[in-house]
């Protein structure tokens, strides 16, 4: 008979401080955007507003850690198959919301008759996909 061993987590022994990483990222990011809004654009409202977002999500992450989807969200190696699968369905959902705002300002852009931020992110959006499918399908 086979013997299955519980492989252990990538970050429960090793490396104590990695569950800190994320939450203290977005809180040093919330800071900087608050700084930033506050001196560059002379919006203090948006920027508390942004600091208080971040906050409440490094507060989920840091948290949250005892829950097996909030800790798919740290960026943790995945326990298995189903966690790769999990996180490459969700990107893929991500990148389909994102494409489709990004769209709709391209064509917003367009129809208004000056290209902006979207035709930027459209452009770097779709340069980068066709990209990277060709390289992968070279690596594959």
């Amino acid at each position: 008979m086979i013997s299955m061993k519980k492989v252990p987590h990538p970050t429960a022994d090793n490396t104590p401080h990695r569950p800190l990483v994320v939450p203290l990222v977005s809180v040093m990011l919330g800071i900087v955007m608050f700084v930033v809004s506050w001196l560059a654009a002379e919006a203090p409202e948006i920027g508390l507003a942004m600091l208080i977002i971040m906050l409440i999500y490094a507060g989920i992450m840091r948290f949250g850690q005892r829950f097996e989807s909030l800790q798919l969200l740290g960026n943790d190696q995945p326990l298995d198959e189903r966690h790769g699968l999990i996180q490459l369905r969700s990107l893929a959902i991500a990148y389909m919301a994102v494409l489709t705002v990004a769209l709709g300002g391209f064509f917003w852009e367009i129809a208004q008759g000056e290209p902006g931020a979207f035709t930027l992110i459209c452009f770097i959006g779709g340069s980068t996909h066709i990209l990277t499918t060709v390289i992968l399908r070279r690596r594959v």
